[in-house]
Formats: C-alpha cells, structure tokens, sequence
C-alpha cells in the first residue's frame, strides 16, 4: 500500500515539473488582493513556490525530496479545503442531520447507559440497604405496637369489668344505709352548729316519733354527717345493722310527707348512680321519659305510664359514657331479657 502511495506521488511529482515552466520571472502583484480561501489563490500560490524551488543554484537530485513534500502539502491542503466545504455542506443538509442525530445519540447512549446505571446503582445501594433495614424494623415495630395495642385493649377490657365490680360492690355494702336530709340540728346565737353532734340519737328521734318504728341505739352501726349545713339543717348518713332494719325505716318514709321541717329519706346511692340520676331526671322533666326510682341501687326506668320498667343496665352504662348512655335512653332503643334475680326487664343498647 505504502508503495503504491509513493508510486502516485512521484508520478505525480514528475508531471507537475514537467509542466511547470522554468521562468525566474516573479508573479505580477494583482490590483486587488484575492480571497486567500479561493481555489485560484491557492493555485497562484503553489506556482510562486515551485517557480521559486526551480531558481534555485542548484537542481540536484537533492532537491527532489524537498519539492516532492511541497507538491505534497500543497495537493493536502486543497483536498482539506475540499473537503471542508463538502463536510460544511453535508452539515447544512437537514435531511442529513435529521437522520444521522438518531444514529449518533443512539450510540452514545449504548456506550453511555451502563456506566451510568453502574454509578447509580453505586450510589443508590447504600441508601437501599438502609431502607430495607428501616422497613424490616417498622415492620417489627409494627408487630410489637399491634401486641401492645392488643394488650392494652384487654386490659381496658379487664379494667372496666374491674371497675363495674367494684362500684357493684360499693353499692352493695351500702344496702343497709339510708341518708336523712334536711335534719335540723341545734345552733348558737350567731347560727353555728353546737358540737359534737349526736347523729344517732336524731336519727332515733325521727324514726320513733315521726316513722312510728321503734328503735334503739343497738340497731344502729354507724351514722355521721355529710355535706355542708344550711339554714341548720344538715344530712346524716345511717348504717343500720341489718337489711330488714333499714328496710323496715324507708317503707315508712311517707309518714314524713308534708312535715314542716321537710325531713326526707332517700336510698344511699354511688356517686356514679347518682350522676345517672340526675341526668335520668332530667330527661323526665323533658318528658323525654314518664318516671324512674330506684331499687336496692338498681335503677328503672318507665317509657309510658302503660310500659314495663326497664332496668337500666350500669355494665353498659360504665363501659360508655353518662352521657351517650342516656342519649340511649332517650331514644329507648331497648331489647327485653328477662332477669331472673329481680323479675324485670332489662335495659340494654342495642345500638
């Protein structure tokens, strides 16, 4: 190959200074000066230099070499400038270029993809790691806060059935008491109450003089006062030693109706049922319902002046609030179970 290249230079060589005439005349200076970049200028200039090369002393074969690399740059430059203005005009084809961008940046992305999905890749994994750790323990986490969530809600569970049990039992220790209200009791000149106060022997007063119920000081266990005295009147509390003793006092409480001291007697109830009580209240006043009382702390409840009592039932009302309780009674959407220990119906939600 190297051979044949050289073959058509030297042919070519020969050719150009067979043709070239050996005239030591200098180039005529042209009125204007030529576009350097124009293929005449260029042909000026290549004569002008091999006119100079043949004025030279000596035309040895020497010199040949030294004509031969400028015949060579000088043929070099042309094809160059040629072929810029075919490259100049190739990249102003629009057709080329809408078809060779594809082409090209199809290549550059399959060179260039996997490097960049190897870097990501590099860069991503580490903070893929951490979210797979994080996620296996929120998963965990999760786990261990639905068991406690769990626990906690059979504890509530547990708690309120401990709750009922313990106000049922409250109220049952107090079966055998009665308060006494509106008692009036001895006062000095300036409207103090004298003490120590006899609790007892007022009770003892009230029962046998006014209830008709003969009793002794060994028929009561314990009474004392409660709350604060207005215009000297107090409340007493009175434990009495036995079921039937204090049973046998409240079933005679209507004698005391229209005294004028306004003695009255009512049952000894939780402060939980009393709460009920008085919102229950207010819903008779409301006429929301015809009446309720109370029996042995159990509460009842009556629609109509025609309908069945209903038991209000305190495991419901201790595991919802008061409020949404008598909301449910309100709206009396009931269900009737017969309850066996009292022979009434029972009031349920049967929301």
């Amino acid at each position: 190959m190297a051979d044949l290249v050289n073959k058509d230079k030297q042919s070519k060589l020969d050719k150009f200074i067979n043709t070239t005439p050996k005239s030591r005349a200098k180039r005529d200076q042209p009125a204007s000066s030529p576009d350097l970049s124009s293929p005449s200028s260029q042909q000026v200039e290549k004569q002008a230099k091999l006119k100079d090369l043949e004025t030279s002393p000596s035309h040895d074969d020497n010199h040949i070499p030294l004509a031969e690399h400028i015949l060579a740059k000088s043929i070099e430059n042309e094809t160059v400038f040629k072929l810029s203005e075919v490259v100049c005009a190739t990249l102003n084809n629009q057709a080329f270029i809408n078809t060779i961008i594809p082409m090209i940046a199809e290549k550059i992305i399959d060179q260039v993809k996997p490097k960049i999905i190897e870097i990501v890749d590099d860069r991503i994994q580490p903070y893929i790691d951490t979210i797979t750790k994080n996620k296996d323990a929120l998963i965990l986490q999760e786990a261990e806060m639905k068991k406690q969530s769990d626990e906690i809600k059979s504890l509530k569970s547990k708690l309120v059935k401990v709750e009922s049990r313990i106000e049922e039992q409250e109220q049952y220790s107090m079966r055998t008491s009665l308060r006494f209200h509106t008692v009036p009791v001895q006062t000095d000149n300036n409207g103090a109450v004298i003490t120590p106060i006899d609790t007892d022997d007022f009770v003892l007063r009230i029962c046998n003089k006014r209830l008709k119920v003969k009793l002794n000081f060994f028929d009561i266990g314990r009474s004392y006062p409660i709350g604060e005295m207005k215009d000297g009147k107090i409340s007493i509390i009175v434990r009495f030693l036995s079921y039937r003793q204090r049973n046998m006092v409240f079933s005679n409480k209507k004698q005391l109706k229209n005294n004028p001291d306004k003695i009255c007697i009512a049952k000894n109830l939780t402060k939980h049922r009393y709460d009920l009580i008085n919102r229950i209240n207010t819903l008779r006043t409301k006429d929301k319902i015809h009446s309720f009382w109370t029996h042995d702390g159990t509460i009842l409840v009556k629609k109509t002046d025609v309908s069945s009592p209903k038991k209000l039932n305190l495991d419901k009302t201790y595991i919802n609030s008061v409020g949404k309780s008598l909301r449910v009674i309100a709206k009396m959407r009931i269900r009737h179970s017969v309850c066996t220990k009292f022979n009434i119906f029972v009031l349920t939600n049967s929301v």
